[in-house]
């Protein structure tokens, strides 16, 4: 299996003096492996330790939840918001609110993805690419699905993965908003071939060049994406 990712300021960050507000994070565990992306909401004073502590979250609720043979889906997604809960302390939810993306992978391409708030998941398989979630004209009226503000369970988008060769990429809304529906193959197939395809160490610095030149005119936000592989 691989796994890998880059996360970047955005210039509008850049400017004003403010962190990158966006995390991700990856590792081995169960057999299989865990990549997770999140996106500080702009506007909390907390959003880069909110979603920091997203990542950490996910990775622990995941290794616990693999521990109970038959634990629900439901059982999961309370665990990462109680853990991410319990890393905020003791700020409060909402200053450090966070969307929150995951993919957890065994080697047989057999697994689970989550994703609560917007940004993109894209899944390829077998030379044909489906959005785990597209963003809706709804997204721009309601409020953002966040852990800090979503408290139910079934604002989470989940899907369960079946046994098969695949490639799952992770965005946060700073990649997503620019990526056109029709071009979601090509990028596919650009982030699983010609960047996975580089040595870990020149693999993280092309995507983060790539990141920080990003092509669309006057991009503002922070930039994240990380990629799962269930093959080498």
């Amino acid at each position: 299996m691989i796994s890998f990712g880059a996360s970047v300021a955005g210039p509008g960050h850049l400017r004003d003096g403010l962190p990158n507000q966006d995390a991700w994070a990856h590792a081995a565990l169960g057999g299989g492996r865990v990549v997770v992306v999140a996106d500080g909401l702009g506007s909390k004073p907390n959003a880069a330790v909110g979603s920091a502590a997203a990542c950490d979250a996910v990775a622990e609720a995941v290794r616990i939840w693999l521990r109970h043979q038959g634990a629900s889906r439901d059982v999961l997604l309370g665990l990462i918001h109680l853990l991410w809960r319990a890393r905020v302390e003791p700020l409060s939810p909402d200053s450090a609110a966070t969307t929150c993306l995951f993919a957890f992978m065994r080697a047989d391409g057999s697994g689970l993805l989550g994703q609560l708030g917007d940004g993109l998941v894209l899944v390829l398989c077998d030379g044909h690419v489906r959005p785990h979630q597209l963003r809706s004209d709804d997204d721009f009226t309601n409020r953002t699905r966040a852990l800090g503000v979503t408290r139910q369970l079934a604002g989470w988008n989940v899907a369960v993965l079946e046994p098969g060769e695949r490639t799952v990429i992770l965005c946060t809304d700073g990649v997503s908003d620019d990526l056109l529906e029709s071009k979601h193959l090509e990028f596919a197939e650009w982030m699983n071939g010609e960047i996975a395809s580089l040595p870990p160490g020149p693999r993280w610095r092309r995507l983060a060049h790539e990141l920080r030149h990003w092509p669309t005119p006057h991009h503002i936000d922070d930039k994240t994406i990380a990629l799962l592989r269930s093959q080498e």
